[in-house]
C-alpha cells in the first residue's frame, strides 16, 4: 500500500468518524430540546394540578355549605308543614 493509499484510507476513516460524531451531536441536541420541552410541559401540568386541586377544595366547601343549607331548609319546611297541619286539624273541628 502506498503512502497515498494509506492517507486516503485514513481520511476515509476520519470522515466516517466525523459523520458519526456529527450524527451523535445532532441526536444529543435533539434530545436536549425534547427534554427541555418535556420539562416545560411538566411545569405547566404541575401548575394545572395545583389549580385544579384548589378548585376542587373550593367545590367541596361549597358542596358542604349547600348540604347544610338544604338540611336547614328541609327542617324549616317540616316545621311549616307541621304548623299548617295543626291549623287545619284545629279548624276541622276535631
Amino acid at each position: 500500500m502506498t503512502d497515498t493509499n494509506k492517507l486516503d484510507a485514513a481520511f476515509a476513516r476520519f470522515e466516517l468518524a466525523l459523520g458519526k460524531f456529527e450524527l451523535a451531536t445532532k441526536r444529543s441536541i435533539e434530545e436536549t430540546r425534547r427534554l427541555k420541552t418535556l420539562a416545560g410541559e411538566a411545569v405547566v401540568m404541575q401548575r394545572d394540578q395545583q389549580r385544579l386541586s384548589k378548585e376542587l377544595d373550593q367545590v367541596r366547601v361549597k358542596a358542604a355549605e349547600l348540604v347544610d343549607t338544604s338540611k336547614q331548609a328541609a327542617g324549616k319546611i317540616d316545621t311549616a308543614v307541621g304548623r299548617i297541619r295543626s291549623v287545619l286539624h284545629s279548624n276541622s273541628g276535631a
